[in-house]
């Protein structure tokens, strides 16, 4: 973004091809919807990987900015204390909670307000009563996913420990359920009556304890059985879940867009191949078409002679053909009236139905959406709309 500030400086005029759009209107539906599932409407927006590939700055912005979220947005989730100071030079002043591994020292040298860190071990903690600073932090208990977290036997020592030391100011205690996308729901109401009995443990000892937090978009659908007064928001935020339930419940939407254009018309005759290892041969001449994105720009090899694309004003779907390479595409454009350099391709659409949505790709691609949303690099223009 510096360099670019530097050519619009220098009057060198410069639009990047690619283009994502982030819509400030679904955002704010889907964090609507959701806040029927939130205890007292309070949700903490996960905005790690980038917000999802969505844009950190911009959807932080979106989210601070917005009048009708005071007070119900207590703090965003960021993965690191990266992130923290990217958004805290941008002029973020919401609350941040790093749900991410932060080395000791660097919690002990923090000179960032308002910013909680999480604790996920008792190594970690034992190590922060040296701090001749205070630090605010998060308590991760596990409740049954075996990644991070105290174990719930290790509750009464950790507990001595943080009232032992003036410096170690607990603000939240938290947990994250492992199988909450599942339809067999017996694991995830196990957890759910551990963790529970966990947050009467802790509030016993920090009756005035601020945050309290399970849930996530899988998980938000239990909301009512959990102990909690805030719930995290990951994916569902960007209108992007394969859950049944929550699709058959709320009206989501999908925010982001991938657009660019074509940049280059060809003929293919019948029996000629194109891209590398001669993957795809024609069967009939074609026409086609060159997009300027490859898997250096998040679109997945998988989706070589697998995916499709929409092109121009009517939305063409366009199928790919051949390899994806580093940085383009070939597309069979033959469909297209008048098809010309310039014209516009939505890469990632937004309408869930769509071949080209996140939802479908990832379906495609044998993954899941988080992947396939959180491939898409950072160094690609952004835009709010």
């Amino acid at each position: 973004m510096r360099l670019l500030t530097w050519l619009r400086h220098k009057r060198f005029s410069y639009e990047p091809l690619i283009t994502i759009e982030t819509s400030r209107a679904r955002l704010l539906n889907n964090l609507k919807e959701f806040s029927s599932y939130a205890p007292g409407g309070y949700i903490a927006p996960i905005l790690k990987a980038n917000a999802y590939g969505h844009g950190l700055f911009n959807v932080a912005k979106i989210l601070e900015q917005d009048a009708n979220n005071a007070g119900k947005i207590p703090f965003f989730g960021v993965d690191s204390y990266f992130e923290v100071v990217l958004l805290r030079a941008k002029g973020i002043k919401t609350p941040l909670l790093v749900i991410g591994y932060t080395r000791p020292e660097t919690m002990k040298k923090s000179r960032l307000k308002n910013i909680f860190f999480a604790v996920t071990d008792m190594d970690m903690l034992k190590s922060l009563k040296t701090s001749d600073r205070k630090i605010k932090i998060h308590l991760k208990i596990d409740t049954g996913m075996h990644r991070q977290g105290i174990r719930p036997e290790e509750i009464r020592t950790a507990v001595e420990i943080i009232k032992n030391n003036s410096k170690i100011i607990l603000e939240g205690v938290y947990t994250h359920f492992s199988n909450a996308d599942n339809r067999d729901e017996s694991f995830t109401k196990a957890q759910i009556n551990l963790w529970n009995k966990c947050v009467e443990e802790i509030k016993i000892n920090f009756p005035n304890i601020k945050y309290i937090h399970a849930a996530s978009t899988d998980g938000s659908r239990f909301s009512k059985d959990i102990s909690a007064n805030v719930m995290r928001l990951g994916i569902g935020l960007y209108g992007i879940t394969e859950n049944e339930t929550l699709n058959s419940t709320l009206s989501l939407l999908p925010v982001l867009k991938m657009k660019t254009i074509l940049t280059g018309v060809k003929k293919l005759n019948k029996g000629e191949t194109t891209g590398y290892g001669n993957t795809f041969k024609a069967d009939k001449n074609m026409i086609t078409g060159i997009v300027p994105i490859g898997y250096s720009e998040g679109l997945d090899r998988r989706l070589s002679n697998n995916g499709a694309v929409q092109v121009g004003q009517k939305k063409t779907i366009c199928p790919i053909i051949g390899r994806v390479s580093m940085n383009m595409i070939t597309i069979d454009i033959s469909s297209v009236e008048n098809p010309f350099v310039g014209m516009e391709v939505i890469v990632v659409s937004d309408n869930t139905s769509d071949p080209n949505s996140i939802q479908s790709i990832a379906k495609n691609c044998e993954t899941n959406t988080h992947e396939m949303a959180v491939k898409i690099p950072a160094h690609l223009k952004r835009v709010i709309v």
